[in-house]
C-alpha cells in the first residue's frame, strides 16, 4: 500500500511550514515538498513522486497542501497538528479523489480559490 503523503507547494515561505517535517515524521507521513515546475502535472503523479517539469505561466501566491492516501483518523489528527502549528484557517487544503486525481496543481489551486470565494 503506498505511504500516506502530504503535498506542500510554498511559494512564499510560509514560517509555519518549517514545522511541517516534524508534524509528518510523528504521523507516519511522506512530505513531499513541490516547486513551480509540479504545477502543471496531475496530482496522482505528483503523489507517486513525478519529478519536476517547466514552469511556464503564472504561479499561484500561497501556499497549497494535498493529503493524500490518508488512512481512518490521520486526518482528523494531521489537521489538529497543522491548527497545533498556527497554520492559518485560511491555508488552501485538499484531500486526493479519484474526482480531483486528473487535475493538476494549478486546476486545483484555481478550485480552492473559486470555491473560498463562494464561502466567502
Amino acid at each position: 500500500m503506498p505511504q500516506p503523503t502530504v503535498l506542500c507547494y510554498d511559494p512564499v515561505g510560509a514560517a509555519w511550514l518549517a514545522k511541517l517535517p516534524a508534524i509528518c515524521a510523528v504521523q507516519g507521513l511522506r512530505l513531499r515538498r513541490l516547486e513551480a515546475g509540479h504545477l502543471d502535472l496531475p496530482l496522482a503523479d505528483l503523489a507517486q513522486g513525478a519529478p519536476a517539469g517547466d514552469a511556464p505561466g503564472e504561479t499561484p501566491g500561497e501556499p497549497i497542501l494535498v493529503l493524500c492516501r490518508l488512512g481512518p483518523g490521520q486526518l482528523d489528527r494531521l489537521l489538529a497538528a497543522l491548527r497545533k502549528a498556527g497554520v492559518p484557517r485560511t491555508c488552501l487544503k485538499a484531500i486526493l479523489t479519484p474526482t480531483n486525481a486528473g487535475w493538476t496543481l494549478r486546476t486545483l489551486y484555481g478550485e480552492l480559490r473559486q470555491e473560498r470565494e463562494r464561502l466567502g
